[in-house]
């Protein structure tokens, strides 16, 4: 079996089955077959198998804990750990210095260095936090006391009387460990044996290995024949398909908004039709943005040539998604079989109102024998309430009568309560005015929505705004939202931008990301003469977001010139906050970057209170080598054809660059999902000292104009 992970990697992020085609093409392909193939092994009781399994546990954040070889010291920490210069904590101090801008994670990491110590760990051991016993708390499920707990989106309840429960009744401190490292320097190998762990009545904690200890978990004949139809299905189609030069990524990107959307590639055809509108929606997005009438003609051209690359492929796309979905089928088999399990731990997911709705595992975990894994997870369930309802998402209170008609054709409508669409549509926390008006107006749909496979999203976020519009929030009333701005050009965004956004994430409910559109040709930047329009930078962005998992993050494009000026059109009088909403300007504790805020106060929104810059500022990420993060040097990297992964994450390089049009000069590419927008540099971050003085100026001519300073 081909590896997966890289050697020297820390476990960040597993691929999911489906995805490998699309991130690895033909090699992707022989990789997924394999492990569908030995799956079979495994549920059929062959001992030959090269491959196990795990229950994918739905903990955060991740802790990595043991011994550093290097001095014979016990440690805690991130993933950061892996860093060129590593934020490794010794120490209760070593913590506060290196994760100070992240009170919540500090009291986890903290905890973790008090009760870990004595378990006798001999090597390093990734795992996901679960619990502690300020966490803990006894409901009442179905007549019976249940110890519940909710470290991410799924809501863990044990029975209070079971063994699992009696070992959580004393304990202060919970996690599940899953990855194991000889040390800081070589790879991650998947699974953990905890057997030779010092087991203490404060400090639960568990491997994930899959344990079939009931029989429930097996594999019929009837059941392999199934998936072997499949993949020899799959193998036809493999045969067929041209790699080269597809835009895979991109499709990937596509078929993850389908995902958002209710779907994964049920139709080949009109997930190619969507994928090619979606494409087409971009391009003309971006020509009506040019002012000049010989930029609309090249920026035309460009995105013809795209197009005509993609109807030339249409039948390689065609199967790519038919071979994707094959992939997919075959894997939930094996993912409704594990979930014939009897666990000791019932699951939960909140349905928005507080209600618990049953659940199922987050998913599952195959590694194979050299500890390379992927995961197994129903992407149409879990992925999408993860999506939908952690970060506060709250179910509204629907008035019966207010009722709202859409026009499907000029021959056909339905008319519903907002009640009833609200039910049948997907839940967002997006809203959509402008459609909504729209549709109330009588305009059809077929002529506001193009892309067939976005309706239902579309007319969710339509609705929800009605849904919003009526409950009226008097001055007395605050809705319990914290928003964070992070504004900016970034050409391009980067980790370090990332870096910024995540820790504001962790601070507040939403965080929204401002790319301005500077206008003088001064404040243009390219790469080997192609620009970095603030369109690819958004994708660019998307691209980032989606990656980690940022679901209260997103992105939006701002016709201002300056990111101060975006921001306070944001902000003031006619933008979008609520009275009662709790701002953040993004910021860096990095010389004295908050002061670019100063009179911001006078451009806030009546109601809404603004949290004192310096108080709100974070710490700025910083490069594995102690370097700032540059978006010159990122530039740099890219102009000169080398691997940029280092400014954008692993693997990622050639999708920038395929964003950019390097190597195809083509000026358009697609980024599906929310995504956010920032700064050209991590605020007060970098040495990139043209833009930081390109930026200052800006902020200092805007602060004159309006007579803030003298």
């Amino acid at each position: 079996m081909r590896t997966i992970l890289k050697e020297g990697k820390a476990n960040t992020h597993l691929t999911h089955l489906e995805e490998l085609i699309l991130t690895r093409g033909e090699e992707g392909y022989e990789m997924a077959k394999a492990f569908l193939l030995e799956m079979i092994k495994v549920l059929k009781g062959d001992g030959n198998t090269k491959v196990s399994t795990s229950v994918k546990w739905d903990g955060a954040p991740a802790i990595f804990a043991g011994i550093n070889p290097e001095n014979g010291k016990f440690f805690v920490g991130t993933k950061s750990i892996f860093n060129k210069v590593p934020k490794i904590n010794y120490t209760m101090e070593d913590i506060d210095r290196n994760h100070g801008h992240a009170p919540g994670l500090v009291d986890k990491l903290k905890k973790a260095l008090y009760y870990l110590p004595s378990l006798g760990i001999n090597k390093i051991l990734q795992g996901d936090f679960m619990f502690d016993d300020e966490m803990l708390e006894v409901v009442d499920i179905d007549g019976e006391p249940h110890y519940r707990f909710k470290p991410n989106t799924i809501v863990y309840a044990v029975p209070v009387g079971s063994k699992l429960g009696q070992q959580i009744k004393n304990a202060k401190f919970g996690i599940v460990f899953h990855t194991t490292y000889n040390d800081l320097k070589s790879g991650a190998s998947f699974g953990a044996d905890v057997s030779g762990l010092k087991r203490r009545s404060d400090v639960w904690f568990d491997d994930a290995f899959f344990k079939n200890d009931t029989g429930y978990v097996t594999l019929t004949d009837d059941d392999e024949e199934r998936v072997v139809t499949l993949v020899t299905e799959a193998d036809a189609i493999n045969s067929k398909i041209n790699y080269e030069n597809l835009p895979l990524a991109k499709m990937n990107i596509y078929l993850n908004s389908e995902i958002r959307g209710g779907a994964f590639a049920d139709d080949a055809e009109g997930s190619y039709q969507g994928f090619l509108n979606w494409n087409r929606n971009r391009i003309e997005k971006k020509v009506n943005k040019l002012k000049s009438e010989k930029g609309k003609q090249r920026a035309m051209a460009a995105g013809t040539a795209e197009l005509e690359a993609i109807e030339r492929s249409k039948q390689d796309i065609l199967n790519v998604f038919r071979l994707s979905r094959l992939l997919f089928e075959a894997k939930n088999i094996f993912i409704e079989k594990y979930n014939n399990a009897v666990y000791a731990t019932k699951h939960f997911v909140d349905d928005g109102s507080g209600d618990l709705k049953v659940s199922n595992p987050e998913g599952y975990v195959a590694v194979d024998y050299v500890g390379n894994g992927v995961k197994f997870v129903d992407r149409l369930e879990f992925s999408r309430a993860n999506f939908m309802m952690d970060k506060g998402f709250k179910k509204p209170d629907i008035k019966e009568n207010q009722m709202l008609e859409i026009f499907w054709n000029n021959k056909k409508s339905t008319k519903m309560s907002l009640k009833e669409w609200h039910t049948l549509l997907p839940k967002t926390r997006k809203t959509n005015k402008k459609l909504f008006e729209s549709l109330k107006s009588g305009k059809m749909v077929t002529s506001l929505i193009s892309d067939s496979k976005m309706v239902k999203l579309a007319l969710a976020e339509a609705v929800q705004w009605a849904i919003d519009e009526q409950e009226d929030l008097s001055p007395n009333m605050t809705p319990s939202k914290t928003i964070a701005i992070v504004p900016g050009a970034f050409k391009p965004p980067h980790l370090g931008h990332l870096g910024m956004v995540k820790t504001y994430s962790s601070m507040a409910d939403e965080v929204v990301v401002l790319i301005s559109s500077p206008k003088s040709q001064k404040s243009q930047r390219t790469v080997n003469g192609m620009p970095i329009t603030a369109e690819k930078s958004k994708q660019i962005w998307d691209m980032m977001i989606s990656d980690h998992g940022l679901t209260n993050v997103s992105v939006q494009v701002s016709n201002a010139p300056s990111p101060v000026r975006a921001t306070f059109e944001y902000v003031g009088e006619d933008g979008p906050l609520e009275p009662g909403t709790i701002l953040n300007l993004g910021a860096s504790r990095k010389g004295g970057d908050h002061k670019r805020w100063s009179g911001a106060a006078k451009y806030v929104k009546p109601g809404v209170k603004l949290v004192d810059p310096a108080v709100s500022a974070v710490v700025p990420e910083l490069r594995g080598d102690g370097v700032p993060f540059s978006a010159t040097d990122a530039r740099n990297a890219l102009s000169n054809n080398e691997n940029a992964d280092l400014f954008f994450g692993e693997g990622k390089t050639q999708i920038v660059r395929d964003i950019l049009g390097l190597d195809e000069m083509q000026e358009v590419s697609a980024m599906g999902g929310g995504a956010v927008a920032g700064y050209s540099l991590p605020l007060g971050s970098t040495k990139d000292d043209d833009e930081e003085r390109e930026f200052a100026n800006e902020v200092i001519n805007y602060l004159f104009k309006q007579g803030i300073l003298k």
